[in-house]
């Protein structure tokens, strides 16, 4: 059975591969990886989003910092994964601009709106603290795993998150996927979930 993590695998391996070919122009005695950056007062910079602004790489030698983008989604590896009751369609898109669409069946209670606003934000912020990384022991790489930025918004009958997942794993999905199905069984408003390109072709 696949998972999560395992259907979306693809697009993470995709931005790896964009993350190490930057890397590898600016090399290995300048580049840094996921580096954040600190104001006058040596307070940490934020992003819009609230979170930590931590950009993809930058040369230390001038201080240029870089956004990897990738020209064209990455497929993910099925279409369709099933957690608990809730189904969760996966669409093509980059791992470094995702949308995850949660949607309801009509417009959300105010409570339930604002129970699943803050159960992705709090994934979220796990996220961007390292809380899915793997260990150096098995095998994390010279990459943080975290998550770099999330906005969680309402649009209609759809709770919208966008995510700029940054380096953490896939498994956080299947942490989440569990999540949600948990979510979906005490408000069955919920009834589906997207994961794809940051915008609809339609849109």
């Amino acid at each position: 059975m696949t998972t999560l993590s395992q259907a979306l695998s693809p697009l993470h391996r995709g931005y790896l591969r964009r993350l190490d070919e930057m890397a590898g122009r600016i090399g290995d005695g300048a580049v840094l990886r996921e580096p954040t950056t600190r104001d006058e007062s040596r307070n940490l910079v934020l992003h819009p989003s609230g979170f930590v602004l931590r950009f993809d790489v930058a040369d230390s030698r001038t201080g240029e910092t870089f956004e990897v983008h990738g020209a064209r989604p990455d497929e993910p590896a099925g279409a369709e994964v099933r957690v608990g009751a809730i189904s969760f369609a996966l669409e093509p898109g980059n791992w470094e601009e995702l949308t995850l669409r949660c949607v309801f069946d009509g417009a959300p209670a105010e409570e339930d709106a604002k129970a699943l606003a803050e159960l992705l934000h709090g994934w979220a912020v796990l996220a961007a603290h390292g809380g899915f990384a793997p260990t150096q022991e098995a095998g994390r790489g010279p990459w943080t795993g975290r998550l770099h930025s999330a906005a969680v918004r309402l649009e209609g009958e759809e709770m919208v998150a966008d995510l700029d997942l940054g380096t953490c794993p896939p498994a956080a999905f299947d942490a989440l996927g569990e999540a949600l199905s948990a979510f979906a069984s005490e408000r069955p408003a919920l009834s589906r979930v997207v994961i794809g390109a940051a915008q609809r072709e339609d849109s």
